[in-house]
């Protein structure tokens, strides 16, 4: 049988896109054209759940069969929960591909400043992110891109005000010990750039999984979905080819 009716036959990837910290689904607008052509691509939000464990256990009983969970920043943190759940009950996963994210906890500064938001916002209205939490999620040279940074703001004025309460109250306990259970191939994408999570953060986390390959991104900061969509669907690619996934 010649190999193009033999592609044919394979059941078609699918992949379980899930974002980041108020991030929704649009967050993959210009990663979607290069996804739909690699795979079937399903939507997950972390709009309920109090920790990191409740909303993994939400998503695990719609996680495809044979999926490819690809988490970004706090979504990282859930997909890495979510793989190990899946793993844990026998449930077949073919990858996981972590973008700018950590296994670390969270520390008491953050958590502190966490709480200093939430109080504040018991006495002010929500008018989203400030924009200087924007500023710092992109690379330097484009911290005054108007588009991105209104991308950015439409999201988090989308969720509202209740899911930011809600996520901002989250702490992030240390999931290092959880990594060399989640044995399928698995992509840590890291940025050159990112103020947010350090190239540290990705090199401790790619070391600590079973099978997996770190890239870095030049020129990139935190929001390398929308940053650098091209390159990461190009990386996606050659790292799915190198696993005959």
């Amino acid at each position: 049988m010649p190999e193009s009716t033999l592609a044919d036959t394979r059941p078609a990837r699918q992949f379980l896109l899930i974002p980041g910290f108020m991030c929704d689904a649009s967050l993959w607008k210009f990663m979607l054209p290069g996804l739909e052509q690699l795979g079937q691509v399903h939507f997950a939000d972390l709009n309920e759940g109090n920790s990191i464990e409740d909303m993994a256990t939400r998503l695990l009983p719609a996680l495809p069969d044979k999926a490819i969970i690809i988490g970004f920043s706090l979504g990282g943190y859930v997909a890495r929960h979510l793989a190990w759940l899946a793993l844990q009950q026998g449930k077949a996963m073919s990858g996981m591909v972590l973008l700018n994210t950590s296994a670390r906890a969270s520390t008491a500064d953050e958590d502190s400043k966490n709480r200093q938001q939430i109080k504040l916002l018991e006495h002010y209205p929500y008018k989203g992110q400030t924009m200087t939490a924007l500023r710092r999620a992109l690379h330097p040279e484009r911290q005054d891109d108007d588009v991105m940074l209104a991308h950015l703001q439409a999201m988090s004025l989308a969720l509202g005000k209740q899911v930011f309460l809600q996520q901002l109250s989250i702490i992030r306990a240390d999931g290092h010990h959880e990594l060399a259970g989640i044995t399928c191939p698995a992509l840590v994408v890291a940025s050159k750039n990112d103020q947010m999570r350090s190239l540290t953060e990705s090199e401790k986390l790619a070391h600590g999984l079973a099978n997996a390959r770190l890239r870095i991104i030049e020129d990139c900061g935190h929001m390398s979905p929308l940053e650098k969509a091209p390159e990461l669907i190009t990386t996606l690619h050659g790292w799915l080819q190198q696993h005959a996934i």
